[in-house]
């Protein structure tokens, strides 16, 4: 088993450092305790259950077993969570209501892409990525992240967008999302078991910004100041 792994790091080192940098957010919100601030709490539940899912990913990878199926729920999770961020994060209420109503609709959405396109769940063999939800979740998620940054723009409340911590946090989620979303409709046809389309190193965008969003979102909980938060 341990030499399956060693190897599986060997032959996929970019992948695996995007699974293990998980860890470096997770650790940072408990030092800085920002879990106290219901968005940064949220962030850590995410990535608490993205990396458990990661590692079974890197499980059954290391393996030769099929792992689209926890790819997928990932998708899915990611999208709850991540979104309704924005609804304690934006001021404006109409915005809040249509990320809660968009939460529910990508979760019936996402359930019938994966239904639609597995006809047989039983054979994990089989097992498909998205064809349509992981290109909506880009465009919605780019979509909530554009809205904050026009609000604080237009707000000026913030005298100091480089040590505020949810400026970091959007732009390392806006470096992940516009970095795959003109990739996300080809990943249908990529991520199969039998012979899928080779996109050569783009195969790797999605690892290495997601290593590079997750340094962006470390650099905003080491911003955060859990005293400062106390007198808000």
């Amino acid at each position: 088993m341990i030499e399956s792994y060693i190897s599986y790091l060997i032959r996929q080192p970019i992948v695996c450092i995007a699974v293990f940098i998980t860890i470096v957010p997770i650790a940072l919100i408990f030092i800085r305790k920002a879990y106290i601030n219901p968005i940064f709490l949220i962030l850590l539940i995410y990535l608490l259950i993205k990396f458990s899912l990661d590692l079974i990913m890197f499980h059954y990878a290391a393996n030769r077993s099929n792992n689209i199926i926890f790819e997928s729920l990932i998708v899915l999770i990611r999208y709850t969570f991540l979104s309704s961020i924005f609804c304690f994060q934006l001021e404006n209420k109409h915005f809040k209501r249509i990320i809660t109503l968009t939460i529910i609709t990508f979760i019936i959405f996402s359930i019938w892409d994966f239904f639609s396109i597995n006809e047989s769940i039983s054979s994990s063999h089989d097992h498909k990525e998205f064809l349509y939800s992981t290109t909506v979740e880009c465009l919605l998620m780019i979509c909530w992240i554009m809205v904050y940054f026009y609000e604080t723009i237009r707000s000026l409340k913030i005298p100091n967008l480089l040590s505020y911590p949810f400026f970091w946090l959007c732009s390392g989620m806006l470096i992940y999302y516009s970095s795959i979303v003109f990739l996300t409709p080809f990943f249908h046809y990529t991520f199969k078991w039998n012979g899928g389309m080779d996109l050569g190193f783009f195969i790797y965008v999605p690892s290495i910004s997601e290593s590079i969003s997750m340094i962006f979102i470390s650099i905003g909980i080491w911003f955060f100041s859990a005293k400062n938060y106390a007198k808000q």
